[in-house]
């Protein structure tokens, strides 16, 4: 079983609170990831490549210290291997989709477009696990959507050229969501190191395939390069995205995808520190909006 509950509901005790929070700055540092992407003169499926890559060796220390304590019995995965296998496909595919939209659409309709997994989770848990979701979280989540089109909106083109594109980044954000469930279903079961190693090995693969397969060069990379992928590395994956599976043991991946608004918020912030890129009122108007959105989901209905 995925969750046991067939509508949202929030737990009030200190274990959720903490998974929230932590859930919140995972959100906040894989909004970062654009700052980075912007130093690599490699290609996108390229980054995509090292970022894992350059990953694994901190995420083998972390399963490493796992098993040194105790809190897994052997490095290898012995049972659930196929979501681990899904897991891993569906974050490679996230990733190369987003970069390849990114080629055919503008890089605002992709990231409002890739945000959409707050919807897909639901509805994919709707049609296939039968649980049904409170009318409460519905319209927070399409609130939060509501502050994604103020925060990104005076940019937002839509046009026949960028269809294509737009239509990849809406598969990009399918992919969000069967990846956010697809870690929900062994993270009860896993610790979070071996969990984040196992799955980007798998990743690791794929995007090295997708790399090769678009002919994209591995070789050289330049300072600007390894400072974009040890800052994706680092900060993005290893922290973000592990602060993320971490949350997912204690808090459903439906309040997971609502809390992936933020990613959006902090990219707005730090292009405003560190690119100068203005904050107007508008966009102001919807980071409080989508800060609002999350804010008010609470217990029941």
């Amino acid at each position: 079983m995925f969750l046991n509950t067939v509508i949202l509901k929030m737990p009030n005790n200190s274990s959720a609170i903490k998974s929230i929070f932590l859930a919140c700055m995972g959100s906040a540092l894989i909004g970062s990831s654009g700052i980075f992407v912007r130093l690599s003169d490699l290609g996108p499926l390229t980054t995509g490549f090292y970022r894992m890559l350059f990953a694994l060796p901190l995420l083998a220390l972390w399963m490493g210290w796992e098993k040194q304590n105790g809190t897994i019995l052997t490095i290898l995965p012995r049972y659930h291997l196929i979501p681990y296998i899904l897991a891993g496909a569906f974050f490679a595919f996230d990733l190369a989709l987003w970069n390849w939209s990114i080629d055919h659409t503008t890089i605002v309709n992709s990231t409002l477009f890739n945000n959409t997994a707050a919807f897909f989770v639901p509805l994919i848990m709707w049609l296939f696990f039968r649980e049904k979701q409170s009318l409460r979280f519905l319209i927070t989540v399409s609130i939060g959507f509501m502050g994604c089109l103020f925060l990104i909106g005076e940019s937002l083109s839509i046009s026949y050229d960028n269809l294509f594109g737009d239509i990849v980044a809406l598969c990009s954000g399918l992919m969000v969501a069967l990846y956010l469930i697809s870690l929900k279903r062994i993270r009860d079961e896993s610790a979070t190191g071996f969990l984040m190693f196992w799955t980007g090995s798998i990743s690791v693969l794929f995007l090295a395939s997708f790399a090769y397969m678009s002919g994209e060069s591995f070789w050289p990379l330049s300072m600007n390069d390894f400072t974009s992928i040890l800052g994706q590395a680092l900060l993005v994956h290893v922290l973000g995205q592990s602060l993320l599976a971490y949350s997912l043991g204690k808090i459903p991946a439906n309040y997971v995808a609502l809390i992936l608004f933020l990613a959006p918020v902090s990219a707005a912030i730090l292009g405003w520190i560190f690119y100068g890129e203005a904050l107007s009122l508008i966009k102001i108007i919807g980071i409080i909006t989508i800060m609002v959105s999350i804010l008010c989901v609470k217990k029941g209905d």
